[in-house]
This record gives C-alpha cells, structure tokens and sequence, in this order.
C-alpha cells in the first residue's frame, strides 16, 4: 500500500473510532510489520482556535492499513509549539 492510500485511509476511518475530528498528520514510519502514524485531533475545540486542545495518537497498522493498536501520547494546545 502507497503512503498516501495508507494516510487517507487513516484520516477517513480513525476519527469514527475515537469520535474526534482529524487536524493533522504529522507522522509516519515503517515498522517491522506495517506502519505507524502519528496523527493529531482535535480533543477541544476552543475560541480562538490557537486556543484548541489536540491530541497525538501514534496509530500501528498492519501492512495493508488496518488499524492494529493506537494509544494518545501527548496533549497541547494548538498554539503551544514547544517540543517536550
């Protein structure tokens, strides 16, 4: 599976499953048996938006894309870009 197919495919059928609404990706890597993706989503939308609180979820796929596990691996604020 392309890269591309594979995020897509993340973007479309991973929010459902948490129930919140994708605002990037800002990862991906090869693992040993499929893919892992680090995706942020929106955990609290807030006014102004700078303001929102995001999640990174690091999701593991299999080779053909299925989501296998996933797990939320930090919050921030939109607007806070300091690494950890």
């Amino acid at each position: 599976m392309e890269v591309t197919e594979l995020v897509n495919k993340l973007v479309t059928e991973f929010p459902p499953l948490i129930n919140l609404q994708a605002s990037s990706v800002v990862g991906v890597s090869r693992s040993d048996d499929g893919w892992v993706v680090s995706i942020e989503m929106i955990e609290k939308k807030s006014i102004p938006d700078s303001m929102d609180v995001l999640g990174r979820y690091e999701v593991s796929l299999d080779g053909g894309g299925n989501i296998r596990d996933f797990s939320r691996v930090r919050l921030r604020r939109r607007g806070d870009t300091a690494e950890e």
